[in-house]
């Protein structure tokens, strides 16, 4: 049986997921903060929708490796962050946010993160820069979430590679307020038991008995 946490209460295809909040209310299956210290086993989560839940916090490294911990190898994990190019999404709150982008995520690549790294590893599954975040009824989104704006967000989202680009030549003139990204957890399966020491396991038991 697939297991599936919601951390947001509204996530798109989050259907049949467990929800999890930090009190108790209706609907709320798990009492737990998004962050280290997760009351999960190791490995032993199929997909996890995430959201803004983690976009606040400082400790977002080793929220990251927590996530990592409880994903099964494959697990997806939905997250939305807050792009290190906007400066009005960063200064919108008095706290501090992280400062991420896209390119955050090489660090937990397998193929180009450092030798002395963690062992915490992802490959992004997909992800969607975005001009506007959410900030409920503002009426001055008019222009960042018309068509000019769309325009934008498909020329930039056109590929990895034009993710890339744009992140790194016009995000700064652009400002991307947030992007959505999917990571895939990367680790080894769990190791299996030879079907020899299963026998001798039995046999063993049954010369007790």
């Amino acid at each position: 049986m697939m297991v599936r946490l919601d951390f947001t209460g509204r996530a798109k295809g989050a259907t049949r997921a467990l929800r999890v909040a930090q009190a108790p209310a209706r609907g709320v299956a798990i009492v737990a903060e998004a962050g280290p210290r997760l009351p999960f086993g190791d490995g032993c989560i199929d997909e996890l929708f995430v959201g803004r839940a983690v976009a606040w916090r400082s400790d977002i490294a080793e929220t990251l490796d927590e996530l990592w911990r409880v994903g099964k190898p494959g697990a997806l994990i939905h997250l939305t962050l807050p792009h290190a190019s906007s400066t009005l999404a960063l200064s919108r709150d008095a706290r501090s946010r992280p400062l991420l982008t896209l390119n955050t995520f090489n660090y937990y690549d397998p193929r180009t993160k450092p030798a002395d790294a963690p062992p915490t590893a992802f490959a992004i599954e997909r992800a969607h820069l975005r001009v506007a975040g959410e900030r409920g009824a503002d009426a001055g989104l008019a222009l960042a979430r018309g068509p000019f704006a769309s325009f934008i967000e498909k020329l930039a989202n056109g590929s990895r590679g034009s993710q890339y680009r744009f992140e790194r030549w016009f995000a700064n003139v652009i400002g991307f307020e947030e992007f959505d990204v999917v990571l895939a957890v990367v680790k080894p399966p769990p190791a299996r038991q030879p079907a020899s020491s299963r026998q001798m396991s039995g046999v063993s038991g049954e010369g007790g008995a």
